[in-house]
Order: structure tokens, then sequence, then C-alpha cells
């Protein structure tokens, strides 16, 4: 990621270069095939909102599936001009993920936020003022790239995220996952979590 990505106009500049186009390519998809099944099997898939949506990946692998509604949210506008939805199933809005604000009377069954917490100085904030967004039984789907280095700064921002959602007091843990791609040489750790109210 270049240092402007930090700005709509810099991830606008990305994914109109392809910057990001390899996320199509096949070793991305399994994390795609857990947050599917995950939505699936827990029967989240009626309101969905993708934090981060980009050009709409996760909606495309969720359409198939099913997903009922989907609401996309993405710093750069470009990224939704790429993104290819049924508009009578979805929506793209760009914002901010800090500022998001659902519509009025608007909740969700499930939230992703899938490699997008990264940019967050405080994931387990982020994440935790989305609740209010989410259905009685709603679910929270959280997919990180976790770098070799343990110390390393994204590794940090999991643990402490993952630190959060360990609090039993407010958090229910459905599945935790450690997703490594050999074909690619990468990690990603990836969790299931539900509001405890």
């Amino acid at each position: 990621m270049s240092k402007n990505a930090t700005t709509a106009a810099g991830w606008d500049e990305e994914y109109e270069a392809g910057r990001w186009a390899f996320l199509r390519s096949l070793p991305e998809s399994g994390r795609y095939g857990i947050i599917g099944m995950w939505l699936s099997l827990t029967g989240s898939m009626d309101d969905v909102l993708d934090i981060g949506c980009g050009e709409g990946l996760l909606y495309e692998r969720l359409q198939p599936m099913g997903v009922k509604r989907y609401v996309g949210m993405d710093l750069s506008p470009a990224s939704l001009q790429i993104a290819n939805v049924d508009p009578a199933i979805a929506s793209l809005r760009a914002g901010d993920m800090h500022t998001f604000e659902a519509q009025e009377g608007e909740t969700f069954s499930a939230i992703v936020f899938n490699e997008v917490l990264h940019f967050a100085d405080d994931p387990a904030a982020v994440v935790a003022r989305y609740v209010p967004f989410l259905k009685e039984n709603g679910v929270i789907a959280l997919s990180m790239y976790s770098p070799k280095k343990p110390e390393s700064g994204a590794n940090k921002l999991i643990n402490k995220l993952w630190e959060a959602t360990d609090d039993t007091s407010k958090w229910e843990v459905l599945d935790d996952y450690r997703l490594v791609s050999d074909k690619k040489g990468v990690t990603w750790r990836m969790r299931l979590v539900k509001p405890v109210r």
C-alpha cells in the first residue's frame, strides 16, 4: 500500500491503477469461503454490511449463496464504481469505517470487517461502535492479514482485537481460524463473534 492510500483520493488512485486486482486470485478465495459459510450456517445472510468492501468481491461470493440484502461501504468511490452488484439487493456507500452511520432504523444480521481493520488505530473500538447496528442475533466476521513477524504492527493490532473479543462479558467467540495459504505464503487470522447483550 502506498503512503497516499490513507485518503479516499489515494485509494481511488490505487483501484484505478489495478493495484488491488490480486484480491480476485484463487489463493485469496479461502477467506471469502470461510466468511460465506459462517454467514450461511449462522442464518446471517439476510442483511450484510461489508465494511471496506472495495470493488464488492465479498458480494460476488455471497450472491450465489443467497444473500438477501447487501450494503457495501468503502472509503474509495472509485472502487465502488468498479463493483458489479445487483441494485435490487445491493447498495454501495462511500464512507469511512470510523464515522459510518447506518440509515435510520437500519440493522444488519452480519457485519464483515475483511482486511480493513489494519487501517484503524484501535480495531476493537471500531468493531464495538458497530454493535448498535446489529440485529438481535447478529454476528461480526473479522479477517486480518497476519505477517510472519510476531512483533509486527499488524500482529499487535490483531492481538489487541483478539484480546478484546476474548472478554466473555462482552463477546461470544463462535469460531476462530488461522488460515494459511501455502501457495501464497500468507496467513490470515479470522474470527466470528457475537456481542453479549
